[in-house]
């Protein structure tokens, strides 16, 4: 063989060395990437199981959510995200190795195929990560979570659910702050990202019940950010609204949003409005128990600083896509 052929298949054997090497090294080349631009907090790691099927459930800001979830998960895991953003065959390949598992967006066989193949991954012993909003926030609020993860577990009780709260990102450059993706200058030189792994949700499991584990997350990430957080730009104050004399604002609406197939609710009538970011909201029984969706009981409030829920003093209830009423 002539040595020019000899090197070039030599290139080309190192190149398929590393190629396969690629996903034991996803994770610190993630977090090289990412240090360049974030500092990242991770908390409640002892929360992941170390070994057996898990489901991650976190909340989605940015387009590079999974990315986050991937340089912090301390487990190789896999993650769901829109064929659309990744339909370049180079791109592709790449999100394949990280981790990322692209299903279609919108059509009939979406559903089914991210179902599928969260389905096949659990049942191989992996960890999965999911976004049960389904689409990316448009005002900054956790949304609606869907109960495409009941159907995913369905049959699977053993597989613990694991909330995941990714804070910080809004008025990052890829999330939608500012009314629009891009075409915006970045907010500061180094943003500090907290990522907090809560405690598995308790069974039985529901969209409702996971959805507000990962608000109860995000209270504690909030506690670790180092600087003071600018109210969100989006909250009306002109709309319903909560606010306790001691614990101050604890929700707000916003505006909806329908465009481009994408609808998010920002207000209901009768409602004030979803917690804010920093604050978690439950309805209890008379024993402290948590209640389920749409059912009045005594309103207890967990806002970052305070080491526990409160009584708020207030009856109401909280329905499925987390809108709060006063009765």
């Amino acid at each position: 063989m002539p040595p020019v052929l000899k090197i070039i298949l030599a290139i080309v054997l190192a190149g398929f060395g590393v190629i396969a090497a690629l996903p034991w090294l996803v994770q610190p080349l993630l977090r090289a990437l990412l240090w360049t631009r974030y500092r990242i907090i991770v908390r409640g790691l002892e929360n992941l199981p170390r070994d057996g099927p898990a489901l991650i459930a976190a909340n989605h800001v940015t387009w590079y959510d999974g990315f986050f979830l991937a340089a912090t998960c301390p487990r190789r895991g896999r993650a769901l995200v829109n064929g659309d953003y990744v339909r370049f065959p180079v791109i592709r390949q790449l999100t394949r190795w990280v981790g990322l598992i692209p299903v279609p967006f919108s059509g009939p066989r979406a559903q089914r195929a991210m179902i599928q193949a969260c389905r096949d991954a659990l049942d191989r012993g992996e960890v999965v990560a999911i976004f049960p909003e389904g689409q990316l926030s448009r005002n900054g609020l956790t949304g609606t979570f869907h109960r495409g993860l009941e159907v995913i577990l369905s049959g699977r009780e053993h597989v613990p659910v694991v909330p995941v709260f990714l804070d910080n990102l809004w008025g990052s450059l890829l999330s939608y702050s500012g009314g629009r993706f891009l075409k915006k200058w970045p907010q500061g030189w180094r943003r500090t990202v907290v990522v907090v792994y809560g405690p598995p949700v308790p069974l039985p499991v529901t969209a409702f019940r996971v959805r507000q584990a990962v608000l109860e997350a995000s209270v504690r990430a909030f506690e670790q950010r180092p600087v003071p957080v600018r109210p969100l730009e989006t909250i009306d104050p002109s709309l319903p609204r909560l606010e306790h004399p001691a614990l101050g604002p604890l929700t707000g609406s916003t505006a909806d949003f329908d465009q481009g197939g994408v609808r998010h609710l920002g207000q209901r009538p009768g409602s004030v409005g979803r917690p804010l970011p920093g604050v978690a909201l439950r309805a209890v029984d008379e024993q402290g128990r948590p209640l389920p969706e749409d059912v009045v009981g005594r309103l207890h409030a967990l806002a970052a600083g305070h080491a526990d829920w409160r009584d708020t003093g207030l009856r109401g209830s909280i329905d499925r896509d987390g809108f709060v009423r006063i009765e």
